[in-house]
């Protein structure tokens, strides 16, 4: 028979204030170097950058047209919040504990936070090229598809990594790896980055995600007992 899962536990967390000092640091650090980054490639643009979206501009074809605006979608706001909602009650029922889907909302709305702040400071214009989904609002730099990507399934390689063995282990990995890499190529691809944009958002979410690791030990529940049924 299946087991009977009981409801999450909820175990007390050592230190919360300075779990808290250390996630409003880091995301102070993370803002500031950020921007600092933004503001040197706003200023002294390599050639690269923009020359990667023009040739990407002018090999487009209607199928890449089409594949591109799939991947797109897959690191919007509202694809990635839907993938998250399912993520945190999974953590819930599995685990039976709260860090980790607390761990998986504060690298999301970490991540959110972060990439608005940079964006409105920053003000980078977009590629010199026609783009396929219209005028957006929001500057170049940095890729909020590409870091809310890479936060979300980086978040969920560190919870299933530590718990799991052979295929889903890989599966978790290879998703962390190829689902940001094939978002970052799609919004090149359609026009709304530079290479540089797409850097500064991976970058973005490595920063947070190891911070939130680090502050917030998402894994400490495999050092304690198993919670009665």
């Amino acid at each position: 028979a299946a087991p009977q899962l009981g409801p999450a536990r909820i175990v007390p967390v050592a230190h919360p204030w300075l779990v808290a000092a250390r996630l409003v640091v880091s995301f102070v650090l993370v803002t500031g170097a950020l921007f600092g980054l933004g503001k040197l490639i706003t200023s002294y643009m390599p050639a690269f950058d923009e020359a990667g979206p023009r040739w990407l501009a002018a090999h487009r074809t209607p199928q890449l047209n089409t594949i591109s605006d799939y991947l797109s979608q897959a690191g919007n706001t509202h694809w990635i919040l839907a993938i998250g909602l399912v993520i945190v009650p999974l953590a819930l029922a599995l685990i039976r504990r709260w860090r980790p889907a607390v761990f998986v909302a504060v690298v999301m709305l970490g991540e959110l936070g972060l990439f608005l702040t940079v964006a409105a400071t920053v003000h980078r214009p977009r590629p010199l090229v026609t783009h396929l989904d219209g005028h957006l609002p929001t500057s170049s730099f940095p890729s909020g598809h590409t870091a809310a990507t890479m936060c979300l399934y980086g978040a969920l390689a560190v919870l299933v990594v530590p718990r799991t063995r052979g295929l889903w282990r890989r599966l978790a990995v290879a998703v962390a790896v190829l689902m940001p890499a094939l978002v970052a190529w799609s919004r090149m691809y359609r026009g709304e980055h530079h290479p540089l944009d797409v850097a500064g958002g991976l970058l973005l979410a490595l920063l947070w995600l190891a911070a939130v690791t680090f502050a917030m030990r998402p894994n400490a529940d495999l050092r304690e007992p198993d919670p009665a049924p």
